[in-house]
C-alpha cells in the first residue's frame, strides 16, 4: 500500500491547523512540517505526535528541508506574514512573491511531481506564480480561494436563519478578498431558493 504523504511549507497558525487536522482525520500516514523557523516545526512535530498517540491510526510526523517534499504527494503552500485585521489581502503579495520564489524551484528541482495546494495570501495569485515557477499544469496547482468565506457565509447564513449549516448550500465567488461576491439568487435551502 501507498503512503499517503503531504507536506506543508510555513507551519504558523494556518500551516498548524492544517497539519492538526490532516493528522487526526486520519487522512495522510505521513505528514512533513518545513519552516524557517526551526524550533517551530520542532514543537509542532512534537505536539502532533503527542495528539495522535490517542488516535486509532498512525500518523509519522516529521520535520525536513524543502528537498525532503520530493515524495510527498501533496504539499500545502502556507507561507506568509499577517499583516494586521485593517490589511487588503493584497498586501501581502510582494512578501509572499519573494518567499515562493525562494523554495518552490528547490521543491521541484529534488524531484517533487505531486500536487501545489496554496493558501498563502493572496492565494489566487500566488497560486499562479507557483504554478508558473514549478511549470506544473494547471490540474495540479490549486489555491482555497473562496473555500473560506463560503463556510463563512454560511455559518452567517445558519445562524441568522436558524436552519443547520449542512441544509444551505451559498458559495462566494470571485478572488478570496475584497472582490469576492455571494450569488444570493443560487442560495438554497434544502434545495429550494432562499427568497
Amino acid at each position: 500500500m501507498k503512503t499517503r504523504s503531504v507536506g506543508i511549507v510555513g507551519v504558523g497558525h494556518v500551516g498548524a491547523h492544517c497539519a492538526y487536522s490532516l493528522a487526526v482525520q486520519g487522512i495522510v500516514d505521513e505528514l512533513v512540517l518545513v519552516d524557517v523557523k526551526e524550533q517551530k516545526v520542532i514543537s509542532e512535530c512534537q505536539d502532533l505526535r503527542d495528539s495522535v498517540s490517542y488516535l486509532p491510526h498512525r500518523v509519522e510526523v516529521r520535520g525536513g528541508t524543502y528537498e525532503d517534499l520530493k515524495d510527498c504527494d501533496i504539499v500545502v503552500i502556507s507561507v506568509g506574514t499577517i499583516m494586521g485585521e485593517d490589511h487588503s489581502r493584497l498586501a501581502e503579495l510582494k512578501h509572499s512573491v519573494e518567499l515562493v520564489n525562494s523554495f518552490v524551484g528547490r521543491i521541484v528541482k529534488a524531484g517533487f511531481d505531486g500536487i501545489f495546494i496554496v493558501i498563502t495570501n493572496p492565494c489566487d495569485i500566488i497560486a499562479r506564480q507557483v504554478q508558473k515557477l514549478s511549470g506544473f499544469p494547471s490540474s495540479r496547482v490549486f489555491a482555497t480561494g473562496t473555500g473560506l468565506d463560503s463556510a463563512r457565509l454560511r455559518t452567517v447564513l445558519a445562524r441568522e436563519t436558524g436552519i443547520d449549516h449542512k441544509s444551505l448550500v451559498a458559495y462566494t465567488m470571485g478572488e478570496h478578498g475584497d472582490s469576492q461576491m455571494a450569488p444570493w439568487s443560487h442560495v438554497t435551502v434544502n434545495g429550494k431558493p432562499l427568497d
